[in-house]
């Protein structure tokens, strides 16, 4: 009976050796059993313990060089998941005449995008430390997310005096916003320095100064540092100004977190 010959398992034939064989030709049949197996499994040199389903699995992607295709029942969307790949959130498609329409991937809401914009906006426009003023009693919380105290009661902004030397009264507590610098008032008095110098007219009687200097007629200047003096008559409350400038009044917050 002639040997079998063959290269890989695939080739081996069941029926072979037949019972008619000699023992030399049974031999032979040995040695091409175990030549197949080994041209098969080339770089098999360790025990293989995957169970039979494990073996069974089949290649997700079948490539012949060129192209690749997906196997029976293997998609894109599993090679994604696989991987980690996630669909675009937003994709969009363009007609004829160039209008760009967006619509939202499978399993993603409107609500999920907003949310992701707002945390990107929120980090973005206002970083911690940030100033958010507007003319409605609504916190940018409930807009942007984030956590918001409301900030400078009573009081207008100052921008840091950058210039060198800079104006002491308009330099930054800190670089980190960790302390603030306040000042100025809403209404002050006026100290007798700060009066603008100015003059007071004095009435008095010719005849009766006449009588204390004699006959000629004296100007009322001529008597400072005598004791004959002349006091005219007070006026004035000395009460505080208003130094406001004109002004809106907005609600403002500061982002803490």
């Amino acid at each position: 009976m002639t040997v079998e010959t063959g290269t890989y398992i695939n080739s081996l034939n069941a029926s072979f050796p037949p019972e008619t064989d000699a023992l030399s030709e049974i031999d032979e049949h040995l040695k091409i059993i175990k030549s197949t197996i080994k041209a098969t499994f080339p770089n098999v040199d360790a025990a293989v313990t995957a169970t039979p389903t494990e073996l069974n699995k089949k290649t997700a992607i079948v490539s012949d060089g060129t192209n690749a295709t997906f196997n029976t029942n293997i998609t894109a969307a599993k090679i994604k998941t696989l991987v980690g790949i996630s669909e675009p959130a937003i994709t969009t498609s363009t007609d004829s005449e160039g209008e760009v329409t967006p619509s939202l991937a499978t399993g993603i809401t409107a609500a999920e995008v907003w949310n992701l914009v707002k945390a990107e906006a929120l980090n973005s426009t206002y970083p911690i430390g940030s100033i958010y003023a507007s003319v409605a009693n609504t916190s940018p919380a409930s807009a942007f997310g984030g956590t918001w105290a409301p900030y400078g009661a009573g009081k207008v902004l100052a921008g840091h005096d950058y210039n060198d030397p800079a104006d002491a009264d308009f330099v930054a507590a800190s670089t980190d916003g960790s302390s603030e610098k306040t000042g100025g008032a809403k209404t002050h008095t006026l100290s007798i320095n700060e009066m603008p110098a100015h003059d007071h007219t004095v009435a008095f009687s010719v005849q009766t100064d006449m009588e204390i200097f004699g006959s000629s007629e004296r100007d009322i200047s001529e008597l400072d540092g005598t004791t004959n003096t002349r006091t005219t008559s007070s006026t004035g409350g000395g009460a505080a100004h208003n130094i406001m400038q004109p002004y809106v009044v907005v609600y403002m917050w500061k982002r803490t977190a």
